[in-house]
């Protein structure tokens, strides 16, 4: 049977029938394939989906020989039967060759009706699978890294404690619905609502791991903003105070529990509760050391209405403000 071709508007020649695809009418007329008469899925690595019409999944339907009574035919992205007409086949279209660019022949669908409602729901309940194998062997109270996507959809790796336990949620990516799994990850005593402790993994993108808690005493030297559980929202968060960090600081050059406490001005007050004095009064950007405060030194006492501040900024608010 001879091939039908005809103009396709992306530029191409193709027959009617089976689909195969060439540049040029002449080149059409070159090919020593003989059409089937059926549609055909081309290219080098296809992977089309037909199911029998009847929705029967048994292999007498697909004329399969497997002798196993369990083997199934399934609604699988990809042919396991490699004697299929329809995939494999000796084509010598420019698709099959790959001299022409044309990736939506490589996807041949023959749905039938009484499955299209079922289709989306067993490609969701394979994806739940994959996300919730994901965190297993998780629980909350687990130190753990994770990767995903922030609200924005912006790539976002939190460390911190588990919060809450892994939540399936309708998410977005790329500007389009996707199922994902919401960790809620961030310093302990941290409100799982807030977004910032939330991280969403999908299952080809996203991943999360165990990671050593963090040592108390262990001295770091970032920006206030890379502290864990720093926030606006927040008036929870303890450390270790060690001085004023940046290029010249080679390393602390105290060690006091302080509270961080927010003053609404954009402005952060390091306060001490045990002596009831102001240590610095610092922005986000500021540089200082720090280190985790020993367990029963960590929950934050209540800041007073007064405060001496020991080299804050002149024109800082004073403490507890």
């Amino acid at each position: 049977m001879r091939h039908s071709t005809r103009l396709r508007p992306e530029g191409r020649y193709q027959c009617t029938a089976c689909r195969a695809a060439w540049p040029t009418e002449a080149a059409a007329r070159r090919s020593t394939f003989a059409c089937p008469g059926v549609p055909l899925a081309h290219g080098l690595t296809p992977e089309h989906r037909v199911f029998p019409k009847s929705g029967d999944r048994s292999c007498r339907s697909w004329g399969c020989e497997e002798p196993d009574p369990s083997h199934y035919h399934g609604p699988d992205p990809f042919c396991d039967d490699i004697g299929c007409s329809h995939c494999c086949h000796d084509c010598d279209c420019a698709v099959c060759v790959g001299t022409l660019h044309a990736p939506q022949l490589t996807v041949l669908e023959d749905i039938p009706e009484n499955e299209l409602a079922l289709t989306p729901r067993r490609r969701n309940a394979r994806m739940q699978t994959e996300l919730q194998k994901m965190t297993d062997g998780f629980s909350v109270g687990d130190h753990v890294t994770a990767t995903g996507s922030d609200t924005r959809g912006h790539e976002v790796t939190r460390t911190g404690y588990l919060l809450a336990e892994p939540k399936l949620v309708n998410a977005r990516r790329n500007g389009s619905p996707a199922k994902g799994l919401r960790l809620c990850v961030g310093a302990k005593g941290t409100d799982p609502s807030e977004r910032t402790t939330w991280t969403t993994l999908f299952p080809d993108a996203g991943s999360v791991e165990r990671t050593p808690e963090p040592e108390s005493g262990k001295w770091s030297m970032t920006e206030l903003r890379y502290v864990p559980g720093v926030k606006a929202s927040s008036h929870n968060t303890r450390i270790l105070y060690g001085g004023k960090g940046g290029a010249r600081s080679t390393g602390p050059t105290q060690s006091t529990p302080v509270n961080v406490l927010y003053t609404d001005e954009g402005l952060y007050v390091l306060w001490a509760p045990t002596t009831d004095k102001t240590y610095a009064v610092i922005t986000l950007a500021t540089k200082i050391w720090w280190a985790h405060v020993p367990q029963e030194d960590a929950a934050p006492d209540a800041p007073s209405s007064s405060g001496e501040s020991e080299d804050a900024e002149p024109t800082s608010p004073a403490a507890g403000s």
